[in-house]
Formats: C-alpha cells, sequence, structure tokens
C-alpha cells in the first residue's frame, strides 16, 4: 500500500533564521573589526529576547555566546560604551536590507505621493536612577500619575507595506532632556528623501511652531487639542489698493459642539456603532500665525466619547487621505511596544550617555526588523498547544531562540573578535632599573 505523500507548501518561505542572520551580517560587517562581533551579540541578545529574560542584563544575556573568551562580557560592553560607529548608518543599511531584500512598497498619499513618515516620542522611566545618570530628564509617567526621571527619546519611522502588512522603519531616533527637545532633534536631523514626505504626529507634537516649521516638500499632519481656536483666512485684497491689511475671518472652535462657522464639507459614513460625521474646514490658520494656512477635518464617531480633529499642511489632500494619512502614525506605536516587549527597551541598564542611547536604539531597530521579518515568514506557532499561529515579532524572536545556536553561528560568520594578550617579553622593560616595581 503507497503511503500518503508528503505535503509540499504552495508558497514556500525562507527560513527565519536565515533571513535574521542575513540582515545581522549585512549590520556589523562595515563595523570596526575591535566593535563588529561584540555590537552582532548584542543584536544576537536583542532579537532572542534573551535581554527580557535577564532583566536588562546584558553580561548575563550576551555569556552564553562569549564564555569562550577571556572577559567576554565586559568586552561586550565596553563596545557598547566606547565603540566607534555611527548608529545612524546602521539605521539606513537596515532600511537598505529591507528594500533589497524584502517585497517593500512604501505609503503614498495624495497627487504628490507623499511618503509618510511618523514621528513619536516615549518616557522611559528609571526607577533607580541617580543624579550621575546620563540622559535623564523629567517626564511623566502614567503608571505612577507624576513626572519622574526618565530617558525622553523620539523616533521618526517610514511606514511601509510588506506583504500586505503595514510595518514601520525606524529612520532616526534622538533624546533630550525633555520630549521637545528631542522631537526637535529629530525634525533637525531626519534624513533627506528624494520624494515629498508627509510627517504624521500625534497631538504633544502638533504645535504651532511645528505647523509654521512645515514646508511645502515636508508637510505635516497631526491631531489637534479639542480646546484649540483657529480663525480663517483673511479675504484677499484688491490689487492696487493701499491701506491696512485685510481682517482675519471668524473665530472657529473645531472641537466645540456646535462650531461657529459652516463647514466646507459635511458627510456621515457608516460605521460600526452608528454614523459617523465628518466635516472639513478650509483655509484656516492660528490666531498668533495668519501665514500657515490648515485644513481641519473634524471626525464624530459614536465609539469614542470625543471627536478627532486632524489639521494638515497638505491641502491637496482629500478627505478621506487627510483622515487614512493620521491613521499610518500606529506603526510608530507598534515599534515602541516590540522594543519594550522583546529588545527590553524599558530596562537600560546602562548608566553612560553613549551606551544607553545605543541601547535604546538598538531596543527600536531590533522592533522594527522582527516586524518586517514576521511579515515574510510563514505564521509561527508557541509550541504544540497553539491553534492559531501569527506573523508577530514576539513569535519570531521566540523562534530565533530557540534555534540561537545556528542563528549565532550564521550571524557571526566571517567576523572574529580582536583577541588582546599581554606581551611578558616586551623590549620596553629590558632597561628598566627596577623591573618588579614596573
Amino acid at each position: 500500500m503507497q503511503k500518503n505523500p508528503t505535503s509540499v507548501l504552495r508558497n514556500p518561505t525562507v527560513d527565519p533564521v536565515y533571513l535574521a542572520a542575513d540582515v545581522v551580517a549585512s549590520l556589523i560587517h562595515p563595523l570596526p573589526a575591535g566593535t563588529a562581533y561584540f555590537i552582532g551579540v548584542v543584536l544576537l541578545t536583542m532579537m532572542t529576547g534573551r535581554l527580557v529574560q535577564c532583566k536588562g542584563s546584558l553580561a548575563r544575556a550576551a555569556l552564553p555566546f562569549v564564555c569562550h573568551l577571556k572577559w567576554g562580557w565586559h568586552r561586550v560592553e565596553r563596545a557598547m560604551e566606547r565603540g566607534k560607529f555611527s548608529w545612524d548608518e546602521l539605521f539606513d543599511r537596515a532600511a537598505t536590507w529591507c528594500v533589497a531584500h524584502l517585497p517593500v512598497e512604501p505609503v503614498q498619499l495624495g497627487e504628490q505621493k507623499r511618503e509618510v513618515v511618523a514621528v513619536d516620542s516615549s518616557t522611559i522611566a528609571r526607577w533607580r536612577a541617580t543624579a550621575r545618570t546620563a540622559v535623564l530628564g523629567n517626564g511623566y509617567c502614567h503608571r505612577v500619575g507624576r513626572a519622574v526621571r526618565a530617558n525622553l527619546v523620539a523616533a521618526a519611522t517610514r511606514v511601509v507595506w510588506i506583504a500586505g502588512v503595514r510595518v514601520g522603519l525606524v529612520q532616526r531616533v534622538r533624546f533630550g532632556s525633555s520630549c521637545e527637545e528631542a522631537v526637535a532633534a529629530v525634525f533637525a536631523d531626519r534624513p533627506p528623501s528624494a520624494a515629498p514626505r508627509l510627517l504624521v504626529v500625534d497631538a504633544g507634537i502638533a504645535t504651532q511652531q511645528q505647523f509654521a516649521a512645515a514646508t511645502a516638500r515636508d508637510a505635516l499632519t497631526g491631531r489637534l487639542r479639542i480646546n484649540g481656536k483657529r480663525r480663517g483666512a483673511p479675504l484677499p485684497s484688491p490689487p492696487g489698493k493701499r491701506g491696512r491689511p485685510p481682517k482675519p475671518g471668524a473665530v472657529l472652535h473645531p472641537g466645540a459642539a456646535q462650531p461657529e462657522v459652516a463647514p466646507d464639507e459635511d458627510f456621515t459614513r457608516p460605521g460600526e456603532k452608528g454614523e459617523i460625521r465628518v466635516r472639513r474646514w478650509n483655509t484656516l490658520h492660528f490666531e498668533e500665525d495668519h501665514t500657515t494656512i490648515l485644513d481641519v477635518v473634524r471626525i464624530d464617531d459614536p465609539a469614542y466619547p470625543r471627536p478627532l480633529l486632524i489639521g494638515s499642511t497638505a491641502t491637496e489632500l482629500t478627505t478621506a487621505e487627510s483622515e487614512q494619512g493620521y491613521g499610518h502614525r500606529w506603526p510608530v506605536e507598534t515599534n515602541f511596544f516590540v522594543a519594550q516587549d522583546t529588545a527590553a527597551m524599558e530596562m537600560p541598564r546602562a548608566w553612560t550617555k553613549q551606551a544607553l542611547e545605543r541601547r535604546i536604539g538598538f531596543a527600536l531597530l531590533v522592533g522594527a526588523v522582527l516586524k518586517a521579518l514576521a511579515a515574510v515568514c510563514a505564521p509561527l506557532a508557541i509550541g504544540p498547544w497553539d491553534r492559531q499561529p501569527e506573523r508577530s515579532a514576539g513569535r519570531l524572536a521566540n523562534y530565533l531562540d530557540l534555534h540561537a545556536r545556528n542563528f549565532a553561528a550564521l550571524s557571526l560568520r566571517g567576523v572574529a573578535p580582536r583577541n588582546y594578550r599581554k606581551i611578558p617579553k616586551s623590549s620596553d622593560f629590558r632597561d628598566l632599573q627596577d623591573k618588579e616595581a614596573a
């Protein structure tokens, strides 16, 4: 009797271990010889979730990978504190690898095909922080309901589609003593782009200064506060007429129960819990700055107690595109969640400035890479009891941890640690009178 034929997948996928090892190798090979091996070990501990298992202790998490080296765990810590490399280049190199090896399609909106870049900040509380701890500011912690000493980080993420999954590729990460300082550093150091962009932010970043700094090439879209006040654009003055500038339009509170000005667009659409009302006002400006023109979209959804206000300087976008553009802000939040749960971003057990920045920056980089790889890999199950396997970064990290030996061998292939040995008979000690004291 003939046995049942073995089932063959119609759409076979590459083993996640090979993909993850390839991206790690592409990141560490251009680094200096004395740093590449140990930075690769740091990436291994984060991508396998072992840093979370060791509660943020890099020495304990890296020990299985460097136990064959003398003072291996110390050399990993030293590479994070004093290694000479640029981590902005690592972000660019990771994005280049994803574009070259994965089916990446950029998210584009409007007639100008604007690429979407989401910017957001996060507060990482340091409960046992001292005055000598580096890169600390006063951040509001929702867990305790007060301001605490924390690391304030801001990240810029490019939103793309990978195999039908929306993923955010981290471009820049910056720190500051306040959220405003960190966000300003991200906006100042964002990488150049050949295509026009749409910067999507939340209510805390969508300030009057940020809207004023937006350009026609790098437009800004963000959630506005409900108690904000706007004014209509002034009427154009007749050509050749002298005198005072025309007065601005009527005052408008878009978040009020009954706005003072009739909207330019007003329609409803079906929702999960009833009709959703959408209104739009064109050519509005701040009362203190009449040169910054923006459109405001208000969305009243019965599922939420308060309306959603979206302001955008990209006036060519339609109402649906403006709403869709703000919805693309979610991948930057997902990167923060994955970095916290998988790469131990919330447990930065480091005290020097450079080591602390690299710990948090690498955590965000690893979170974005895991999300991108999980989108193209087959659904993974945690164990035989898992009847609903999914494509997620946490499951991929668990799979890499199960195959950590092969993952480490493939990732660190061709990169050898630099050995430092003591020279007992050196020419510098021959002519010394008291060699024991030397």
